[in-house]
């Protein structure tokens, strides 16, 4: 297998490794507990209506989705004594925090008019500064290092410490039951509070301080004058504006090439698995354990225990496999094994099946480690190659040209991947909820939901798992048609 063409050979730092793993560590958080805490909380509990419920996290979602281009392609472009990344990161981290501690202060005694509005209030606050946490992120983990190999490994811790906090996250809500807290609501309210404060403000800080930035290539004497450069005389060195940035960045999603079957790809797992995935905890509360929460809520904990227990083993596995047969096979055999696991969880999510249904986990998770893993670093490979074919003439330019169009695009593909991904979620949030109203669910009935509804759920869950792997496979066999990316591909690693 061709080496990777590194140009900068040295090693990571520690500190390096520790600042990028506190931020996802952070980010894990900010992403995932709204929708953990909200389902028991807002639905379950409060008995909101799911759809509407739905609609207070996806319209939110949605509005604050549309920064991230925007944000990618001016964080490429900005300059201040404090760096590219980090103002975003440390504004984005505070916001976050405060906003999510917020949410779950809403009285019960409230209509659920007034407590939806005061929940889509803060989810929009909350989800407008998101991006400003998962943008700049993303963007400076590509920053650590330009050699590929240490790059991938990189993405491979992130991931690593994404299902270290898969590991506990699941237990908030078991946790928020425990007696101490007196009640559900109170219990929600504390952990939502120690969220906040030690899992997305603590690490977020760490991580604004531990990373390390690149420089802009705009000379060294310009590098040394950074604080005296004002943004209007960066942008004609670099030759950049942000309108044209940002228009540039979505031209990315529909140029010819395989950049759009990648988004694509991701758009199926994180959209369409993640809709379908939505059934499992209703199954597990309404259909396996009759309606009983906090047995449901433990057993679902259970099983993201062992997803990420799988997925956290699988990233060694993955990485030794991607060196030495490549990430399209990875990939393949990876999605091979996530439709087998749809068709699985026909039979795996049923009453008195114990222990059998942990085999989820084994059959399915592999396919979330690898969208963390193998896919960011591979977007941004692919861009670069269609960035030098845009502007390069001949092959001795190109090879002069690669390391700054590579840098170039940090940024630009890091909003475009969080605006793909929170896209997806907001669409996935938004179908799950309309699932559940057209299966005919209703919390307020309780155990007592019909067959057919807890039928129709299980459909959804294993058949939508199936078809969108299938889907998935499709599109990597349409990625091998582009020699473009076989030379990436075949000289990732």
């Amino acid at each position: 297998m061709p080496k990777s063409t590194a140009t900068n050979s040295i090693q990571l730092q520690p500190r390096q490794v520790i600042g990028v793993a506190m931020g996802y560590l952070a980010l894990f958080f900010a992403s995932q507990s709204v929708m953990v805490l909200a389902l028991p909380f807002y639905q379950m509990t409060l008995a909101v209506d799911p759809l509407l419920l739905a609609l207070a996290l996806t319209l939110p979602m949605l509005l604050g989705t549309t920064l991230s281009p925007w944000l990618g392609a001016y964080s490429d472009q900005f300059r201040s004594r404090f760096g590219r990344r980090r103002p975003f990161l440390l504004v984005g981290t505070l916001v976050c925090a405060a906003s999510f501690a917020a949410m779950w202060q809403v009285p019960p005694t409230w209509p659920m008019a007034w407590q939806l509005g005061f929940f889509a209030s803060l989810c929009l606050v909350f989800f407008a500064a998101l991006p400003l946490m998962a943008v700049p992120l993303s963007s400076l983990v590509f920053e650590q290092t330009d050699d590929e190999q240490q790059r991938t490994l990189l993405f491979g811790v992130t991931s690593a410490v994404q299902k270290i906090g898969a590991l506990g996250y699941q237990w908030l809500v078991p946790f928020s039951q425990m007696a101490v807290f007196g009640s559900l609501v109170n219990g929600i309210r504390s952990v939502g509070l120690l969220v906040a404060t030690l899992l997305i403000a603590l690490p977020g800080l760490l991580a604004t301080i531990l990373s390390k930035e690149k420089l802009l290539n705009v000379g060294e004497n310009d590098a040394n004058r950074s604080d005296h450069i004002t943004e209007q005389e960066h942008a004609k060195k670099t030759g950049a504006n942000e309108g044209s940035s940002l228009s540039h960045s979505f031209r990315r999603l529909y140029q010819p090439g395989p950049l759009p079957w990648l988004f694509a790809i991701c758009f199926l797992q994180l959209g369409g698995c993640a809709w379908v995935a939505g059934a499992d905890y209703y199954l597990l509360v309404y259909s396996m354990f009759a309606g009983d929460i906090v047995a449901g809520s433990w057993w679902k904990a259970i099983l993201s225990t062992s997803y990420a227990l799988v997925g956290l083993l699988s990233v060694p596995v993955l990485a030794k496999l991607s060196q030495r047969f490549g990430i399209w096979r990875v990939l393949v055999g990876v999605f091979s094994l996530n439709a087998l696991g749809g068709l699985a969880k026909w039979l795996l999510f049923t009453p008195d099946i114990g222990y059998w249904l942990l085999l989820d986990a084994l059959l399915c998770s592999p396919a979330w480690t690898a969208m963390v893993m193998l896919i960011p670093p591979l977007l941004t490979k692919t861009s670069s190659v269609s960035q030098q074919q845009e502007a390069c003439q001949n092959e001795a330019a190109c090879q002069k040209d690669a390391g700054q169009h590579e840098s170039s695009a940090y940024g630009e593909v890091s909003g475009l991947y969080h605006w793909v991904v929170s896209g997806s979620g907001a669409i996935a949030m938004l179908l799950a909820g309309a699932t559940l109203n057209w299966s005919g669910f209703s919390a307020e009935l309780g155990a007592a939901q019909s067959e057919q509804t807890l039928l129709l759920l299980r459909l959804v869950l294993a058949g939508g798992t199936f078809a969108c792997s299938l889907g998935i496979l499709l599109l990597l066999a349409r990625l091998r048609c582009y020699p473009s990316f076989r030379s990436v591909h075949d000289g990732h690693y």
